[in-house]
């Protein structure tokens, strides 16, 4: 039992490396040696932390694919939603207790890697590196950060030279595949489809497609189809015969992910020295697709002058290539179910493309689509770090100054060639983006600590920080190349069509902090902590916010008084701060005019809706420009502010072999910034960054950890530990402008999003499908109402169907997150179980929109639950009467295509074995593991949820299995 782990969880900030234990010979149980912790800018014992906080159990993940540690952490860490998908490219969204304003505002935490902050992606960063996470959920925890801590803060130490002592080699190979249950029809199915749609509406089936000609017996009562004829071909061109085309296996594939480690770890009583390089490659199930990163590390320090200086750096570089399939994976999917299997891949000739023609969407070809960019990249290098000094001049006195440096460089190279498919037409193009953004932080603090008589001890931490952001980019692009090769293809060569663009932009940030830790017999602890941030995102009148947070804990089981025996640890423990987020356009508080050129109008190619006017009538030549306004300025701006309470309790049972915590917290946003969204009599530009709203997020977090022993006669000891965490966290919008309420779903009058979710969805309750005329004849009036169609409630009661009986009727929001790990050891063999989960909530099936209907997109294709769908013979069925005219509305927003969110998956599966040190020591190596490991082998659905996977619903790019084999040796 690693129940250090535990009390981190609860408590901690940030485990400093090298922390060390010790295995007790009367079980699992490892108590540390040293309980010492980072607290933002500081450290101290691990006992008098009073946050509440996840320490991440590394070994957990250490099997996983090294692509993203916020994917590898999911459904790990209480308070903390993590949702992905099966892009190689492995970004993740993280939201920490909660959200904001959704899309228009900003909801994402602070990351902290080794003092530098940042708030990109963490795929950028190499887990293999990582020593330590600390996930700050509640604002006393954060304060320190301040302005930018309003969303949670992350915490990451990397690897020191004593973390990794040796050379270090890790190797795992991964097999990745994803079978949909779509199953879209095939051409005589669809054709078939096609038939009783049209028979249904009593029209003439040879009316209803170019593509299909019907033999049939013309009698609407009793239909009769003989033969289905296909043209000889598709277009008048005669260049595609009809097809029958798997579309989803045309563009799917196995993918692999290979995974190389390679450290180099030492250490001394004065320095410490560790360094990296890793390879990752991830193909996506999505023909083409992938993504390749390479990184680099190098930590160090030296302690010298008898220790009272150190000096020490930790600098991490990568470079990383991702393809544009990746982006364009989601919409090949779409477009696999959406395009005809009539439709070929390629013309009869083998050279051109299948495409869309007479009858058939006019939607691209998703093979062209993957083929012809899978060559168009885009790179990105990163260099974080830092650089610092240390000196102590008393024993009892830490003088450091830190310099870190977050730069990124991207470059991007995107050509396509000129193609026809099927009608579609497109001339070649060349775009180029090239951009550099640079963050400096330089942090100096001062901290000082005294141990008083009568067992009173007072530390002070005070602190300056400035940082500095900078971004500057350019584009071009243009047409009209001689040569279709991409050698040739440079801005250079191109011969019409040409644009260029360019954008800049930079702020910065200085803060001053101070925090102050009580501590009186190691039973009652107190903190206080006041943080003064200046943004230059904000105007003169609001450019500085202060963020004070207090906090306390209680050691019960401490007293004298206290005398339970099965109880060996109780602490309670509560906090109150505020956090802010400055999030937002630079240019914010001006009112801007820009010059617009060439813009079409959206409703006549005869009307050039751009700045630029001929002035003297020449008729010719270049155009003088005016100026247009995009948005008002707000000079009164001001610090959007997180105000949180938290009360917890952290608990250890039964001789340290039970262990847990809860949490209960609320948190109001308040002055959220986003952006207005004014109707159109407001006059052109009239949206502004305004503080618009209240959200409240209010919930509760448990941990808990159970570890023991268990011996079987004539087989040995076997050690085991079962870990589970479940979360809950409830959202409501308090207040909004009135010019931002209406960017949300309602009425605009007395039904709006005020009092709801922020993720509330707003539409019709549909009620089943129409069984007879006489179920049509009882309800309200409903346009398009027929047997066999949906059936909409009269929520008004006034006997008609109308936009009066829409209602907010369900929320993305989850009831509950859990994850519940267990983890069994015997002799050299190791097995770990990981099941993730979501209870609660709803999504929105997408796919219903093809595979339930033949009305709402009449040119695409259709999923086989067609094939079932409502008959005067097969009442049974949820999926409406097949018709080719939507009279009935049925694409409206409504509960049809909203369901049950739950699911649980067991994410993780892994065996290990760990051969003998006789049986490394014949290689030169020490110690080293096997293993083989499965993700996403298993998802259950409640009854009636027609997803496939819940996790990613709609044409999202799926989640795939995965089977990993791998092997960490140590030399």
């Amino acid at each position: 039992m690693n129940k250090s782990l535990f009390t981190l969880s609860a408590l901690a900030c940030a485990i400093t490396p090298g922390l060390a234990y010790a295995q007790s010979d009367s079980g699992p149980a490892m108590q540390p040696l040293e309980e010492v912790v980072v607290t933002g800018y500081s450290t101290t014992e691990e006992k008098k932390l009073l946050g509440a906080v996840n320490a991440v159990n590394l070994d957990d993940v250490q099997d996983l694919p090294s692509g993203n540690i916020m994917q590898n952490l999911q459904g790990r860490l209480p308070g903390v939603q993590i949702s992905s998908n099966g892009n190689p490219n492995p970004s993740s969204r993280v939201r920490i207790r909660g959200q904001g304003i959704g899309g228009l505002g900003f909801n994402d935490p602070l990351y902290v890697i080794d003092g530098v902050p940042t708030t990109k992606g963490m795929h950028e960063l190499n887990p293999n590196d990582i020593a330590s996470i600390q996930v700050l959920r509640d604002a006393a925890t954060g304060s320190v950060y301040g302005a930018r801590a309003a969303n949670g803060v992350i915490v990451i130490t990397t690897k020191k030279g004593s973390d990794a002592e040796g050379v270090q080699v890790k190797l795992n190979q991964s097999y990745q595949d994803y079978s949909y249950d779509l199953n879209p029809l095939n051409t005589q199915q669809r054709a078939r489809a096609v038939f009783q749609a049209a028979v249904n509406d009593g029209s003439d089936p040879n009316n209803a497609s170019p593509l299909y000609n019907y033999d049939w017996n013309g009698d609407f009562s009793n239909p009769q189809l003989n033969e289905i004829r296909l043209p000889e071909y598709l277009d008048s061109a005669q260049t595609m015969r009809p097809a029958d085309t798997n579309w989803f296996d045309a563009v799917t594939r196995t993918a692999k992910v290979s995974d190389l480690h390679v450290s180099m770890g030492n250490s001394s009583d004065r320095s410490n020295v560790y360094a990296s390089f890793g390879y990752y490659n991830a193909q996506g199930v999505v023909d083409e697709s992938e993504f390749e990163r390479l990184a680099f590390r190098v930590n160090s320090s030296l302690d010298f002058l008898d220790g009272d200086v150190t000096i020490g750096e930790n600098f991490t570089f990568t470079n990383q290539v991702s393809n544009k399939v990746n982006d364009l994976a989601e919409g090949a999917l779409n477009l696999s179910i959406e395009q005809q299997s009539i439709v070929p891949i390629r013309t009869e000739d083998g050279l051109g493309w299948g495409g869309p023609a007479a009858g058939i969407t006019d939607r691209d070809n998703p093979v062209r689509l993957i083929e012809m960019n899978k060559d168009n990249e885009n790179t990105y290098n990163r260099m974080v770090g830092n650089a610092y000094v240390e000196y102590r001049p008393l024993d009892d006195l830490i003088l450091r100054s830190n310099v870190g440096v977050d730069y990124g460089q991207f470059y991007y190279r995107d050509y396509t060639r000129a193609f026809q498919a099927g009608n579609l037409n497109f001339e070649d193009q060349l775009n180029t983006n090239h951009n550099w953004n640079k963050t400096l932080v330089w942090t100096n603090t001062a901290e000082q600590s005294w141990d008083f008589d009568g067992g009173h001890f007072l530390k002070v931490l005070v602190g300056a920080e400035t940082v500095d952001f900078e971004t500057e980019g350019f584009s071009g692009s243009n047409q009209g190349y001689a040569s279709d090769s991409r050698d040739f293809a440079f801005l250079s060569q191109g011969t019409s069509g040409t644009e260029v663009g360019g954008s800049g932009d930079a702020w910065n940030m200085q803060s001053y902090f101070t925090q102050i830790d009580y501590d009186f017999e190691g039973r009652y602890l107190a903190s206080v902590t006041v943080r003064r941030d200046g943004s230059s995102r904000f105007g003169d009148n609001n450019q500085y916010g202060t963020f004070p947070a207090v906090s306390a804990g209680w050691f019960v089981s401490d007293e004298a008084f206290f005398d339970v025996d099965f109880i060996d640890e109780l602490k309670l423990r509560a906090s109150w701060g505020e956090n802010g987020n400055q999030e937002i356009d630079t240019r914010a508080t001006s009112t801007i005019y820009e010059s617009r050129y060439a813009t079409t109008s959206l409703f006549t190619t005869q009307q050039d809706e751009g700045t630029a006017y001929d002035l003297n009538g020449a008729d010719t030549g270049n155009l003088p420009s005016g100026f247009a306004r995009v948005q008002i300025g707000n000079p009164d701006l001001k610090w959007e502010t997180s105000v949180q309470t938290n009360v917890g309790i952290d608990f250890e049972m039964f001789g340290g072999s039970f262990w847990g915590s809860l949490d209960w917290f609320d948190k109001t946003t308040e002055d959220i910034l986003t952006r207005t969204q004014p109707l159109a009599t407001q006059g052109e530009g009239a949206s502004q960054i305004v503080n618009g709203g209240t959200i409240e997020n209010s919930g509760f977090e448990l941990v808990l950890n159970y570890a023991n022993d268990f011996e079987i006669d004539g087989v040995g000891v076997f050690n085991y530990e079962i870990s589970g965490n479940v979360s809950s966290a409830e959202n409501e919008v308090i207040s909004l402008p009135a010019d931002v309420v209406n960017s949300f779903p309602g009425d605009g009058r007395d039904k709006t999003i005020l009092g709801q979710s922020i993720n509330a969805v707003y539409g019709y309750v549909a009620d089943g499908l129409f069984q007879n005329q006489d179920e049509v004849d009882a309800h309200a009036t409903q346009g398009g109402a027929a047997p066999g169609r949906i059936r909409y409630s009269d929520l008004n009661g006034d006997g008609e169907i109308t936009e009066a009986d829409q209602t907010f009727f369900t929320t993305s929001d989850p009831d509950l997150i859990y994850g519940v790990n267990f983890k069994l050891g015997y002799e050299n063999w190791d097995f770990n179980m990981f099941w993730q989960g979501v209870h609660g909530g709803q999504i929105r099936n997408h796919w219903r929109f093809f595979t339930d209907f033949t009305s709402l997109n009449a040119g695409s294709n259709y999923g086989d639950r067609v094939l079932g769908a409502w008959s005067p013979d097969n009442t049974g069925s949820n999926v409406p009467a097949l018709t080719l005219v939507d009279n009935n509305n049925e694409a409206r927003s409504s509960t049809f295509f909203w369901e049950d969110a739950s699911y649980i998956k067991l994410r993780d599966l892994s065996v290990g074995y760990t051969p003998s040190d006789t049986f490394w020591g014949a290689i030169g190596a020490s110690t080293g593991r096997f293993y083989i490991q499965g993700q996403n082998l298993l998802t259950i659905t409640p009854d009636g949820t027609l997803a496939q996977d819940p996790e990613t619903p709609g044409a999202t790019f799926p989640i795939p299995r995965s089977i990993n084999v791998g092997v960490n040796v140590t030399f």
